[in-house]
């Protein structure tokens, strides 16, 4: 549950992050931004708001020069906003969600953010603008941030506060989920095979997606983005729910979802699998391109299996993850020099 101290952090940080850091992100200073200040915004610790912008830092800050010069476009307000985002959009690992929260902070008033969070809450109070397929992330973008100004101004409240509103109703529905049994006043936690990997399969997802690269499937997929939207294909938002990961094959015209099992029961997965890769045959899907979809979890059982086998577009992958103790250095071990 979301206590009443968290909201109210988030919602007095505001002018201390203000305060930090919009003087850095304004037109005439912004160009010349010290690698320092754009990585400490990146954190949570330090913007006090915004989870997971440090994924990409590494990324964001690889080439400086370059990312200066298109934060010194993102931030000029002679140009209308859809019209000078693409140079932010082309630095790698500078997403949707930075971006924003880059132009929120040196605009406080003028920009909102978007981000996976207030995505889903604008498709949940059906406010969230349709926009013409092959539409460009800055014309995109201006047209959630006119529905994001105009709920504030509705609502009677600045920006920051609107954005930390998303949160709070984002966080209350992920209450709602499974979580981990408590144990007795008193009698000593034991870990058990089932809480162990319940645990783990909630950070399987993150895992599978920071860990791309090391993964053999990332031989022939690679994790889908799009323009403005590095990241798109982690947790991809559709009209019916969220794909867990969505991939393009490098070299053929083909698709793939990709659903953890989780705690879903077999019947719900392959369910869900294939209601997923029926949106994008008919949402993504161009020129006779294909859809396959992929289900993990920790091992099959006789139902999956069964309804697989008469599936052949869907097929199934189990994962380990396994840890051991050792016996660590002696002391004079460990005292050698």
């Amino acid at each position: 549950m979301i206590e009443d101290g968290e909201i109210k952090k988030i919602l007095e940080a505001q002018d201390e992050v203000l305060a930090r850091y919009s003087p850095a992100f304004q037109p005439g200073r912004i160009e010349a931004i010290e690698e320092d200040v754009l990585r400490s915004f990146l954190y949570i610790e330090n913007n006090h708001h915004w989870s997971g912008l440090n994924r990409q830092v590494n990324r964001v800050c690889a080439d400086m020069a370059a990312t200066r010069a298109a934060l010194a476009e993102l931030v000029d307000e002679s140009r209308p906003i859809a019209a000078r985002m693409k140079s932010a959009t082309d630095i790698k690992g500078m997403g949707k969600g930075i971006i924003t929260a880059i132009l929120h902070v040196a605009y406080p008033d003028r920009y909102g953010v978007w981000n996976n969070t207030s995505n889903d809450g604008l498709v949940e109070l059906g406010l969230f603008p349709q926009a013409e397929r092959g539409a460009s992330f800055g014309a995109r973008y201006a047209a959630v941030n006119d529905v994001l100004v105009g709920l504030s101004h509705a609502l009677e409240v600045d920006l920051w506060t609107l954005d930390t509103i998303w949160w709070f109703l984002n966080a209350e529905e992920d209450d709602v989920g499974p979580s981990i049994p408590s144990v007795a006043e008193g009698v000593p936690a034991v870990p058990n095979v089932r809480t162990a990997r319940f645990a783990l399969e909630r950070h399987l997802h993150d895992y599978i997606f920071d860990n791309w690269d090391m993964l053999d499937l990332a031989r022939d997929w690679e994790i889908y983005a799009r323009d403005g939207e590095p990241e798109a294909g982690y947790e991809f938002r559709t009209p019916i729910g969220r794909i867990d990961l969505l991939a393009r094959h490098k070299r053929d015209r083909r698709w793939l979802v990709i659903e953890l099992k989780r705690e879903k029961s077999s019947d719900a997965v392959v369910g869900q699998v294939l209601r997923y890769m029926g949106w994008v045959q008919r949402h993504l899907v161009e020129n006779g391109e294909t859809v396959e979809g992929l289900v993990v979890a920790t091992e099959g059982d006789p139902q999956l299996h069964y309804a697989l086998d008469v599936v052949p577009a869907v097929s199934f992958k189990s994962y380990e993850v396994e840890f051991r103790l050792k016996a660590g250095p002696s002391f004079a071990e460990f005292a050698r020099p």
